[in-house]
């Protein structure tokens, strides 16, 4: 659902009236982001005060106790009044936006007040913020936290009324009215213990889960600055059984039901367990179920708990197909076995209810409602992509598409309507003055091209026209219509050239008056610019799949296509994994055959010893996938001399060199004989972020085959994609860095 990486900024389709109001729309194609177009109203007397009109959903947030929905996109904030039906932009860039950013999640606390953050202050940290979603003030939690942009260091109670956060590898509660109200306890008073974020989770309003380890506290929210005062004489909590398995707050997830006494984890992303609590401090909980999970057809991604009111489980399981390399969810019935509900091709992530009894989730453009005890459908609605949605309460939901932003209600009999009402366009296919009315704009829906839209200037919102079928037929017509230069008694407007080349035109205005000037819209738009810088991920596949799955699914998250180089060892091991790699669109180049450091001595290297190992890398590698490698290799741990390079170049192969910044095979063991520096992932996204150069190549393993890290670098890609994306950066296949 993301774009390619080739396109840019292009301005289409400029309409002026005889009032020399004027429409345009903005494209925006750029890789790691969604494309779409916005449509803006300009006036040509004073061109700095222009109007989006369009508003696409990126991200969406309920404020207000669900009388706001928050609509964030590339272009700013703005929010739609559920009592009023009208729609205003808080913030907005004053310029055109050239380059791509990753949308920064928000922690919003359930009753739409609040909300925690992180500002980013360099590539891999910033500061953690909360929110007055009303007054937009914002306070300080933590001056240096980790930065990710996937997920937010802070959990909140159901009804808003207290938050937890992460800081220096502590977990801290906060209040959020005695934040803003400046009486909040010193945060030593207010420390849980030891952990991330993963170690806690809200049961209920009234109860905060902390796994320390293996042992599983509850911990009452009333009694949270009593407990956290006292600590050291009352404990922090009441201890309600310990795990079998270790939990560790760095890989591991879990889940606990309402009544606190069901609890399921996910070990290391791979292992299930569910258990029963028996409220018995000293004692282990109950196993249930605790297996490794497999999937014949599929890798795991990452997993939902959900728990039903009648004591039963559901099961999320997001995987990557082995055979095809697309992306599809599992949803399983857990107790002591798990049992098959339903498969999804290219399902978005499920969204829970407040009163946990549904979940919606959108694919293949259609957006579905489940009860989650029967897993009945309750509603689907379809028409265009969705792309994000919100829960307005338990009988509302609004759907943000890839043309419009619907809301879609629970109707009779406990089902949710096939049609969901219209509140405002996310795009438009087209625009144009609508006949005989030369100040109302009317616009083609972006998923159909026979549907059209009027604009309300008044509320910055749409109504469906209502014509007639000859009527649609001629506004179908204009449409298609792609208009470049439009001109009045005064005005003329059209796209033309320029010479910044992160734009691929520019939008023009000539005045007829005086000297008949011409004069670009957004001057930043034809200040001359170099091309997109371009930067390239290359990943090493020796002979383990450790960090594969999670790879697959953030390039898949981003669009990107990236260069995998497979040791013939890897191809042996895995080649199921290999056919993914390939059938999900990346380029699969040559390691050789051994996994031998080819500089040792011992060997005696010629030319004919290269061209059988990569030969016979091509042939494992095709009988593995029935396709073939690419022309391009490099040596095991990237070590070659002159003759090996020459004697694949011999045999048709360009060596691709990028052993110098491969970092991410560096392990403890060898830091503790100094034989190698030693950098934590994070550290080494920040050394190739202060290092960003274009033609950049950094290379990434796949997996260790020896030794230990605290974390590997592919558990940080998309950190690493999005802060380059951040700096511009398009990213490209190896084969076109020259």
């Amino acid at each position: 659902m993301l774009t390619s990486l080739h396109a840019q900024v292009k301005f289409e389709n400029p309409q002026i009236n005889a009032d020399s109001k004027f429409l345009f729309t903005v494209s925006h194609n750029l890789g790691g982001t969604i494309p779409y177009k916005t449509l803006f109203l300009a006036d040509a007397t004073k061109t700095e005060a222009t109007k989006i009109i369009t508003c696409f959903p990126e991200r969406m947030e309920m404020l207000a106790g669900g009388s706001v929905l928050q609509v964030r996109n590339r272009y700013g904030s703005a929010r739609y009044s559920v009592a009023d039906s009208t729609l205003s932009w808080i913030s907005r860039e004053d310029s055109i936006p050239a380059d791509a950013k990753a949308m920064l999640p928000q922690a919003v606390s359930p009753d739409g007040k609040w909300a925690c953050f992180v500002k980013k202050t360099d590539a891999a940290t910033g500061k953690l913020y909360l929110k007055n979603m009303s007054t937009l003030e914002e306070f300080l939690l933590n001056d240096k936290c980790d930065f990710d942009f996937d997920e937010v260091p802070a959990k909140w109670a159901g009804d808003g009324s207290v938050f937890v956060y992460e800081k220096a590898g502590n977990l801290y509660f906060g209040d959020p009215k005695a934040v803003y109200q400046k009486v909040q306890m010193d945060e030593e008073f207010r420390k849980i213990g030891e952990g991330t974020i993963n170690c806690v989770t809200w049961a209920s309003s009234k109860y905060l889960i902390y796994i320390n380890r293996d042992l599983v506290y509850k911990i009452s929210a009333k009694e949270l600055y009593t407990r956290t005062l006292y600590s050291q004489m009352v404990g922090i909590g009441i201890v309600i059984g310990r795990l079998p398995l270790g939990f560790d707050g760095r890989k591991d997830k879990f889940w606990v039901n309402p009544f606190i006494n069901q609890i399921v984890t996910i070990n290391s992303n791979s292992v299930i367990s569910s258990y029963r609590v028996n409220g018995t401090a000293s004692s282990y909980l109950t196993s249930v179920y605790s297996k490794p999970f497999k999937d014949i057809k599929g890798s795991p991604v990452d997993y939902d708990v959900f728990f039903c009111t009648d004591g039963s489980q559901v099961l999320w399981v997001n995987l990557i197909g082995l055979e095809d390399g697309k992306r599809n969810s599992t949803v399983y019935r857990l107790s002591d076995e798990l049992k098959e509900l339903n498969r999804v091709e290219n399902a978005t992530h499920p969204l829970l209810s407040p009163d946990g009894r549904k979940v919606v989730f959108a694919s293949q453009k259609l957006a579905y409602i489940y009860d989650l005890g029967s897993w009945l459908e309750l509603g689907r609605l379809g028409g265009e992509s969705v792309y994000s949605y919100v829960w307005g309460s338990n009988s509302l939901l609004y759907i943000g598409g890839e043309s419009t932003v619907r809301e879609w209600k629970l109707g009779e009999n406990n089902r949710f309507a096939n049609t969901g009402r219209v509140l405002f366009l996310s795009a438009a296919q087209a625009a144009f003055w609508k006949p005989n009315a030369e100040n109302i704009v009317c616009a083609q829906s972006a998923g159909n091209k026979a549907t059209f839209y009027d604009y309300d200037s008044f509320k910055n919102v749409w109504q469906a026209s209502v014509e007639d079928t000859r009527t649609s037929f001629e506004y179908m017509k204009k449409a298609e219509v792609s208009v470049y230069a439009v001109q009045n008694a005064k005005y003329r407007v059209y796209t033309g050239l320029t010479d910044n080349k992160l734009f691929e035109n520019a939008l023009y205005i000539r005045n007829f008056a005086g000297s008949g000037t011409s004069y670009a819209v957004y001057p930043e738009t034809v200040k001359p610019g170099d091309e997109r810088k371009k930067i390239a991920l290359v990943f090493d596949a020796l002979d383990s799949a450790d960090g594969l799955t999670h790879i697959l699914a953030v390039l898949a998250g981003y669009n990107i296509k990236a260069t995998f180089f497979l040791n013939g060892e890897f191809i042996r091991r895995y080649p199921l994994e290999c056919k993914q790699i390939i059938e999900s669109g990346h380029d699969c180049c040559s390691m050789y055959f051994s996994t031998a450091d080819l500089t040792e001595k011992g060997f005696i290297i010629n030319e004919e010893f290269i061209r059988r190992g990569l030969a016979r890398n091509e042939d494992e590698f095709y009988a593995a996938t029935g396709r073939e490698l690419s022309l391009m290799w490099h040596a095991p741990f990237y070590k070659a001399n002159r003759e090996i390079k020459k004697a694949g170049e011999a045999s048709g192969y360009r060596y691709v060199e990028a052993g110098r910044l491969a970092l991410d095979t560096y392990t403890l063991e060898k830091a503790a004989d100094g034989k190698k520096w030693y950098l934590g992932a994070k550290d080494l996204v920040k050394l190739y972020v202060d290092a960003a150069e274009p033609n950049m190549i950094i290379p990434i393993n796949v997996g260790l085959s020896a030794g230990t890290r605290t974390d590997y670098l592919y558990e940080k890609l998309s950190l690493l994609i999005g802060d380059f994306l951040d700096l511009g950066y398009e990213f490209t296949l190896v084969r076109n860095i020259k």
